[in-house]
């Protein structure tokens, strides 16, 4: 049976488990959910997902939720992207919990108020929410900057589902107007996670109508 993961494309959260799909190799049939169309609401997709949201994984017969946990579960199916050794294994774990808890709510602030708010004509972004997202982007961006100020990638030397699962938030951060312009180190590391052929790839696909 087919790894399926089904996803809206253009969300952030949904790029992540496709570009780590792309980048690992793993085949899988893209299962689209469309929220344009409130298709999370449908009870089919809350069946699979009770909290109504996406990315879903399913893979003969086992269902999952949470793109972190998803991330993890496709890195799983080869020992050099989930070590098996608890201290290497945690060193990467740490940073999917960082995301899931710091930087995805920090970048998400952005990503509504210039992206969404405007797709869906819900208004204009609002000053207040930029200004918070602001400063919770900058304490945040300078505890990555520092890491990877450094070495080279999240968990050491050699690139891991950490540097994937925090980076991929970077699909918009032009759009969404992330500040940027302060952190080189996060420059640097942005500029080698968006030249990869996965990527690239996974860019592709949120041009799908």
């Amino acid at each position: 049976m087919t790894l399926k993961l089904r996803v809206f494309p253009p969300s952030p959260r949904a790029f992540k488990v496709l570009l780590v799909a792309h980048h690992l190799g793993i085949d899988y049939e893209l299962c689209m959910v469309d929220l344009t169309k409130r298709e999370q609401k449908s009870g089919a997709f809350a069946a699979l997902n009770p909290n109504m949201r996406m990315p879903v994984l399913e893979d003969d017969g086992f269902v999952l939720w949470e793109s972190n946990a998803i991330v993890e579960y496709l890195a799983s199916k080869s020992s050099h992207w989930l070590p098996g050794e608890a201290r290497a294994r945690l060193a990467i774990t740490k940073w999917l919990y960082w995301e899931s808890n710091h930087w995805d709510p920090a970048c998400s602030i952005f990503v509504f108020e210039r992206i969404v708010k405007p797709f869906f004509g819900m208004g204009e972004p609002a000053a207040s929410e930029l200004a918070r997202g602001e400063t919770l982007f900058r304490r945040l961006a300078a505890v990555l900057d520092g890491q990877l100020g450094e070495r080279r990638y999240l968990a050491g030397d050699a690139m891991t589902i950490a540097d994937l699962a925090v980076g991929a938030s970077f699909v918009a951060s032009e759009p969404a107007g992330y500040p940027l312009e302060d952190f080189r180190a996060i420059q640097r590391w942005q500029a080698e996670l968006t030249a990869l052929p996965a990527w690239r790839r996974t860019a592709a696909l949120q041009q799908r109508p």
